[in-house]
C-alpha cells in the first residue's frame, strides 16, 4: 500500500464520518466513537507518513504491514458505526396517527404532529482503560434556546451543543435577489435545528479546488443560515468566534474550515454563516437594473453584517457574550473581515478580528466593479432591455454557468466588496482607516511568505504578461519591478513578487494605516514562514494548521518534520487571541503590539522570532486590481 493510497484513505474517512453523524438528535455516544476512530486513524497516518519521509525510496512499503492492518480494522469499525447511524435514521411512527416519517422530518407529514426524538440503542461501552467514558447527552431542555424569531432546538454532539441551519434572513430569491438581506419570518413553537442549511450556489467549474464545499449538503439560493456551536445553553457569557469561510468569493462552505470541538473546548462559542457568493453576491448591477440595485456588489458583505446583527441580538441566549465577538477569516474570509473594519454598518458588532491572508486591497472602486459587470454582461448577452428577465427571472444555475468568464484568466480579485457610496464613507480603504472613520478593534492579522506557491495550479503564470489580470492598471509598474529585480523566467522570484504585492504589502499597508490613525486599538502582525516540504509557506497553510482543519491541506503536511512544533505555536496563538484578545503565549517569544515607529511582527517558523517587518512599496495603488 503506497503513501498516495493513504491520502485517499484519509479523504474517504472524512466523507465516511459525515454520513449522518451530525444530523440526528440522541446519537452522542456513536458520534464520540466515530471521532475517536478518526483520531486513531489520524495518528496511524501520521506515524506511517513520518516513516515514509525517512525511509529509502526503493522500499516504500517496508515495515508498514502492521499499521496497514490497523488502518483496515479502524475503517471496518467506522463502517459499523455508520450502519448504526443509518438505523437510527430509519422511519419513525407518528404518536398521533401512526404515519411513518423519516428522521429528516421533524413533523408528521400527515397530521403535522411534532415527532419524538428518535431513540438510540447505545453501543457496548469500551473498557475504562481504553477511553474515559463519554459525557451523558444533554437533556431536551438543555438543547433549546430562544431567538428574536422563535425558539430553536439543537443537537448534542462531541461535548457541545450544535444548532445548525438557523435562518438569519429571508431567502434572497425572487424580488430579493441582488438586494440587501431582510429579517426572516418568525415561527411558533420550537424549530429543530439539527441539519445544516444549504450551501451557497457556486459554479460547476471554478477555483473550487482551493476551497470547495461539502458534497453532502445541497446548493440552494435559499442559503442564508448560520450555525452555533456552544459548550452549553446557559446564562454564562463566553467569548464568541464568528468564522467567515474563504473561497475567492465564489466557493466555500459554512460547515467546513472551522473546529467546533476545539473552539467549544476552550469554553468559547463558534458561529459560522453562509453569504451570497459569485455574481449573486458581488456583481455591481446598477447600470442594468437601476439605482435601487446600487448595493448589489455588496450583497455578500451585507449578508455577513446581517448574521453579525443576529449574533449581537441573540448569542447571549446560547451562553455567549455579544460584547466579546471575534470575527475571523482566511483568504476571502479575511478580505471580508477587513472590509467590515471599514464600513460603518458593522460598527459595534464585534470587538476583535483575526485575518489570515487577506486585507482591504480586495475592496473595489465602483468603476472597476462596473467594468467587471460589463465582462459578465457581454458573455451573457445582457442588456438594459432584457436585464430583469435575464437577471431576476433566470434560475441561479444559469447565472453560475456564465460566471466563468470572470475567472477565465489569472485574476484573483474580480469579485469582492465595492466602494458603492453607501456602505463605505469614501473610495480608499486606507484613507478611511487613517481618517478615523474605521472600526478600531483589537486586531491579529498576517500573511504567508509564499502565498502564491500553492495557488499556481489554479492561476498559472506562464509569462509576466499574465500578470495583467492580477493588477489591471497597476500592471505597468509591476513590470518595472520585475525588470528591476531580474525576475522574468525565474518562477521562484515571480511567486515571491506576486505573494508580496497581492498579500504581503496590502496587509502591512493596512496595519500601517491603523497605526497612523492612532486610535488606541492594539494590533498584532505576523508572517508565516514555515517551509513545508520545500513548497514554501503557501496559501491556506497557516489557518489550516492553527484550526486543525488539515483536511483542506496536502496530507503530507501533518507528517512533515517540525509540524507538531509549528502547529502548537500557531494554534496556541489563535486560541489565546480568541479567549483574551492577546496572542502572547509561552510557545512564542514575547510579542509587542504593532506600532508605527517600531513595526514589529512575529515571524512564525519552527523557531519563531519577533522582528521589524519590511516596508511596503509606496508607488503601487493600494487596490490590487484597478481597471
Amino acid at each position: 500500500m503506497a503513501f498516495e493510497q493513504l491520502g485517499k484513505t484519509l479523504k474517504q474517512l472524512g466523507k465516511s464520518t459525515k454520513s449522518g453523524a451530525e444530523r440526528v438528535v440522541g446519537v452522542y455516544s456513536i458520534q464520540t466513537k466515530l471521532n475517536d476512530e478518526k483520531k486513531k486513524l489520524n495518528k496511524l497516518f501520521q506515524k506511517v507518513g513520518k516513516a515514509y519521509y525517512e525511509q529509502a525510496a526503493d522500499a516504500p512499503d517496508a515495515g508498514f504491514a502492521e499499521d496497514f492492518a490497523a488502518i483496515a480494522a479502524s475503517l471496518q469499525t467506522i463502517d459499523a458505526l455508520n450502519d448504526q447511524l443509518r438505523q437510527v435514521k430509519a422511519v419513525r411512527a407518528c404518536p398521533e396517527c401512526g404515519r411513518a416519517a423519516s428522521a429528516g422530518e421533524n413533523f408528521c407529514p400527515a397530521c403535522g404532529t411534532k415527532l419524538p426524538v428518535p431513540a438510540v440503542d447505545e453501543p457496548e461501552p469500551e473498557a475504562a482503560q481504553d477511553r474515559a467514558p463519554a459525557a451523558e447527552p444533554a437533556a431536551a431542555a438543555e438543547l433549546i434556546a430562544s431567538t428574536t424569531y422563535g425558539q430553536v432546538q439543537g443537537v448534542a454532539e462531541n461535548g457541545y451543543v450544535a444548532f445548525k441551519g438557523i435562518p438569519f434572513a429571508k431567502p434572497p430569491v425572487g424580488a430579493l435577489r441582488f438586494k440587501p438581506p431582510v429579517d426572516p419570518e418568525g415561527w411558533e413553537g420550537v424549530r429543530v435545528c439539527d441539519t445544516y442549511g444549504p450551501i451557497e450556489p457556486r459554479p460547476v467549474s471554478s477555483v473550487g479546488g482551493v476551497v470547495g464545499g461539502s458534497s453532502d449538503i445541497p446548493c440552494s439560493e435559499d442559503c442564508l443560515y448560520l450555525n452555533v456551536y456552544t459548550p452549553a445553553v446557559d446564562g454564562k457569557k463566553r467569548p464568541v468566534l464568528f468564522n467567515i469561510h474563504g473561497g475567492a468569493f465564489q466557493t466555500g462552505d459554512h460547515s467546513l474550515n472551522s473546529d467546533p470541538a476545539g473552539t467549544t473546548a476552550m469554553d468559547c462559542i463558534l458561529v459560522t454563516a453562509s453569504y451570497r457568493l459569485g455574481v449573486l453576491g458581488f456583481l455591481q448591477l446598477d447600470r442594468y437594473l437601476g439605482e435601487e440595485y446600487i448595493q448589489s456588489g455588496n450583497s455578500g458583505m451585507l449578508d455577513i453584517i446581517k448574521a453579525l446583527e443576529w449574533v449581537h441580538a441573540n448569542i447571549e441566549h446560547f451562553g455567549g457574550d455579544p460584547e466579546k465577538v471575534t470575527v475571523a477569516g482566511q483568504s476571502a474570509g479575511a478580505k471580508m473581515a477587513s472590509a467590515l473594519l471599514c464600513t460603518p454598518k458593522a460598527k459595534g458588532l464585534f470587538s476583535a478580528v483575526m485575518m489570515d491572508s487577506g486585507a482591504t486591497s480586495a475592496i473595489r472602486d465602483i468603476h472597476t466593479a462596473q467594468e467587471i459587470a460589463e465582462r459578465f454582461a457581454s458573455a451573457y448577452g445582457l442588456t438594459k432591455e432584457n436585464a430583469r428577465e435575464k437577471l431576476l427571472d433566470a434560475p441561479w444555475e444559469t447565472l453560475m454557468e456564465h460566471q466563468g468568464v470572470l475567472f477565465a484568466g489569472p485574476s484573483l480579485q474580480n469579485l469582492g466588496p465595492v466602494f458603492d457610496g453607501i456602505n463605505f464613507e469614501g473610495e480608499d480603504a486606507l484613507e478611511i482607516i487613517r481618517s478615523g472613520k474605521a472600526n478600531y478593534v483589537t486586531m491579529l492579522g498576517g500573511y504567508n511568505r509564499d502565498e502564491y506557491s500553492s495557488l499556481m495550479a489554479y492561476y498559472p503564470i506562464k509569462s509576466v504578461d499574465d500578470l495583467v489580470g492580477f493588477f489591471g492598471r497597476n500592471t505597468p509598474y509591476i513590470m518595472t519591478v520585475l525588470e528591476k529585480y531580474h525576475i522574468e523566467g525565474d518562477m521562484d522570484r515571480l511567486v515571491a513578487i506576486v505573494s508580496r504585492y497581492f498579500y504581503g504589502f496590502p496587509c502591512i499597508d493596512m496595519f500601517d494605516a491603523f497605526a497612523q490613525a492612532d486610535q488606541g486599538n492594539k494590533m498584532y502582525l505576523y508572517r508565516f514562514d514555515w517551509d513545508c516540504g520545500g513548497n514554501g509557506a503557501g496559501h491556506t497553510l497557516c489557518s489550516g494548521i492553527a484550526t486543525g482543519c488539515t483536511a483542506v491541506m496536502d496530507p503530507r503536511v501533518t507528517s512533515y518534520p517540525d509540524y507538531d512544533v509549528v502547529y502548537q505555536q500557531t494554534a496556541a496563538m489563535w486560541n489565546a487571541f480568541i479567549q483574551t484578545q492577546n496572542p502572547n503565549v509561552p510557545e512564542l517569544p514575547e510579542w509587542e503590539p504593532y506600532q508605527k515607529d517600531t513595526r514589529l511582527a512575529m515571524f512564525i517558523d519552527k523557531e519563531s522570532h519577533v522582528g521589524e517587518i519590511e516596508h511596503t512599496d509606496p508607488n503601487i495603488s493600494t487596490q490590487t486590481l484597478r481597471l
